[in-house]
């Protein structure tokens, strides 16, 4: 039997669609019928889901981790916190240590909305900044200002919230205008964030601005630069994107990364069942209806994804089948300075991760995965 204690819900709704984000959203409008589309979509989902446990002899534990995301989880506001509400009394169960984490975009909150989801359990923040320089707010086309930035972030730090922030680098013209990082990052550590996650803006081919991005070297230096700074004020690189004061890292996205069981709802949400060492699903909800598509993993893709994953973190990886293979591309990676080997584990460092695709093709090539 699969023990289920992790739930990702994706919200699709955003104040503003920014121009080079791709995950899938639809602009809110609140004298719509939106939320109650959403909530029956959610409530024809469950029946779908249940059914998909009882096929897989999968079966829900006490939650552990619970994760909004979206789109911007907080325009569910307090109508959503009654929704959520009701879904857990009458289906799921929290955890007394539950983690439960919701995506917030400065100017899409209240006092009010913030207090109705913390009376159901909410404990952790994520914080979409993106940055704190006004010049690059307008360049990424976000809706809110760097006041609501400060505001939000003053009431976290007020009110002593768990709270984390998303940091983006390689944005359009960070060259040409010398964007500061390091003062950013001081403004940002001055609200005492407990964690941070890094991310490398992947625009696609038709982003507007995409011949203004940084080349690579220069986002190289960005994500190095961020790496050292971050960790000589205390937090742990504990994973590629994210950085963690001791204590606060995501239990949530732990679990993505270890490769145990997350179920997911919500349109584009993607849940993955663990179903034994060699044997495992991942299933997506669909957009149109709720419906899923279904990918199994059978021990060939459970293998490269357990190498990937968990070079990723700074668990590192012992590979269960070592060879003396293993052994010389390992002192090699040792060699050029991309992390530490012992015992058969290789923990890559930020030199590393910033290669881990590159990587990977040395075990590709020597067919270690």
């Amino acid at each position: 039997m699969t023990h289920v204690s992790s739930l990702y819900l994706h919200v699709p709704f955003c104040k503003h669609l920014c121009n080079y984000c791709d995950f899938y959203k639809k602009q809110y409008d609140p004298a719509s019928n939106q939320l109650e589309d959403f909530h029956q979509f959610l409530d024809q989902s469950w029946r779908i889901h249940e059914e998909l446990f009882s096929e897989q002899k999968a079966q829900w534990s006490e939650l552990k981790s619970v994760y909004l995301g979206g789109g911007t989880p907080s325009l569910w506001g307090t109508k959503g916190a009654e929704y959520f509400k009701h879904f857990l009394k009458s289906s799921l169960k929290l955890s007394a240590d539950c983690e439960f984490t919701m995506e917030i975009d400065p100017g899409t909150w209240t006092v009010d909305m913030m207090m109705a989801w913390r009376e159901i359990g909410l404990n952790r923040i994520s914080i979409g900044t993106q940055t704190l320089d006004p010049r690059f707010i307008t360049i990424m086309d976000r809706s809110h200002s760097l006041k609501e930035s400060h505001e939000l972030l003053s009431y976290c730090q007020k009110e002593q919230l768990n709270f984390s922030l998303d940091f983006l680098l390689g944005i359009p013209f960070s060259q040409e205008k010398e964007r500061d990082i390091k003062s950013e990052l001081d403004q940002l550590l001055s609200y005492r964030p407990q964690h941070i996650s890094l991310y490398i803006l992947n625009a696609r081919s038709k982003y507007p601005l995409i011949d203004a991005l940084p080349d690579d070297d220069y986002i190289r230096e960005e994500y190095l630069l961020v790496s050292d700074y971050l960790r000589s004020q205390g937090f742990n690189h504990y994973e590629v994107s994210n950085f963690a004061r001791p204590g606060f890292e995501s239990v949530h996205n732990l679990r993505y990364w270890r490769g145990e069981s997350v179920a997911a709802l919500g349109p584009t949400g993607t849940g993955y069942l663990n179903l034994s060492s060699d044997s495992a699903l991942r299933y997506k909800w669909k957009v149109s209806r709720p419906d899923i598509e279904i990918e199994k993993l059978g021990e060939a893709e459970l293998s490269l994804e357990k190498a990937y994953l968990s070079l990723r973190t700074s668990d590192g990886w012992k590979p269960e089948c070592f060879s003396a293979k293993h052994d010389e591309i390992f002192n090699h990676w040792v060699h050029q300075s991309y992390g530490s080997y012992h015992e058969g584990r290789m923990r890559l460092n930020s030199q590393g991760y910033v290669l881990l695709d590159s990587l990977m093709d040395d075990l590709f090539r020597a067919k270690l995965v």
